[in-house]
């Protein structure tokens, strides 16, 4: 029987590969039945990744099936990765002509933890174009999530469950900005003065208090100032800033002249400023910590066809994390 339905879902898949759409998806209908093919197509397609990996292919079929929805269609496809990624594995992110690989944590991924593995601003067609000119050149290539709580429960079923989250852009640099992503040192004294201005004034802030308004930010601080790391190679600019039961990590690099990725680490909710000492944090801050901890150690950049040009935020050239290991697909598929 599963023989059976792998077989039917295949033809679905394959045919999709291929650039043909199902007919039954010639023209969009807002009915149970439409959308319950809809789903067993897009199923299909995770089955087929799942299996086989995830390539171009696999990720054209799921725009060309988004397509033929147009509320949901986006030149950008990005995949749910809990569905065809095991932990250990490695998140494989293409923008352009640079990979980035990120390793899995085993813990319980929030439902929807996205990535784009496809991102192309150099050549883009004409929808992928009019989004960057929508978005102002920037595009997520990650959004990812994880629980921290320890419960025989799933997350969330009984009490509170902690959750932490990456996000990560990938941008289009404007000629203008150019000169400020040219040096670590330039990108540092940039992120300074960023953070520094989201910091507001004591006196704005008491006479907020004073007439009774609400100041979004007020609390913001400066938990860690701009600074220079080294990641597996790579130069990266970091800063930490404490907010109203939050802290957030900001890492940033320059890909090129005229490209940058940055990525952000929120913690789960918690009174960091009233609460200094990490050794009194709960356990779920704890385990996110480390959790974070492991996955910026495995973050690595490798640029295709290098050909050794000096970089300035390049210390040492790294090779992408291994593809995960999956079933090599058929010569007649």
């Amino acid at each position: 029987m599963i023989m059976q339905l792998w077989r039917k879902l295949s033809v679905g898949i394959f045919a999709l590969l291929a650039g043909v759409s199902f007919p039954t998806h010639a023209a969009y209908e807002n009915t149970p039945a439409w959308w319950q093919r809809y789903g067993e197509e897009r199923d299909a397609i995770y089955a087929h990744m799942k299996r086989y990996g995830i390539t171009r292919e696999g990720v054209a079929a799921m725009r060309r099936l988004t397509e033929t929805a147009p509320s949901y269609s986006d030149p950008h496809v990005s995949l749910a990765s809990e569905k065809l990624l095991n932990p250990g594995e490695h998140y494989r992110i293409e923008m352009d002509e640079f990979i980035l690989t990120m390793k899995v944590p085993d813990v319980k991924a929030v439902p929807g933890n996205w990535i784009w593995p496809y991102t192309n601003t150099r050549t883009p067609d004409p929808a992928m174009k009019k989004l960057l000119q929508r978005e102002n050149g920037a595009v997520r290539v990650a959004n990812l999530g994880w629980y921290t709580c320890r419960s025989i429960f799933p997350p969330g079923l009984v009490g509170r469950c902690e959750t932490m989250g990456v996000s990560m852009t990938y941008r289009i640099l404007k000629p203008d900005e150019m000169a400020d992503f040219s040096t670590p040192e330039k990108l540092r004294e940039l992120s300074r003065k960023i953070i520094r201005n989201m910091i507001i004034p004591k006196e704005q802030v008491e006479k907020a208090i004073r007439e009774g308004n609400i100041l979004n930010g007020a609390d913001n601080r400066i938990h860690l100032d701009s600074e220079t790391i080294v990641i597996n190679g790579r130069v990266w600019v970091r800063d930490v800033m404490d907010s109203s039961y939050r802290r957030s990590y900001a890492y940033a690099t320059a890909l090129s002249p005229d490209r940058m990725v940055g990525f952000t680490f929120g913690l789960p909710e918690y009174d960091y400023n009233a609460n200094p000492d990490p050794s009194s944090y709960p356990a779920a801050i704890k385990r996110a910590f480390v959790l974070m901890e492991e996955v910026v150690a495995s973050l690595r950049i490798a640029r295709v066809n290098d050909d050794g040009s000096p970089d300035p935020f390049v210390i040492e050239r790294v090779k992408p994390a291994p593809l995960p290991v999956r079933e090599k697909l058929p010569a007649a598929q």
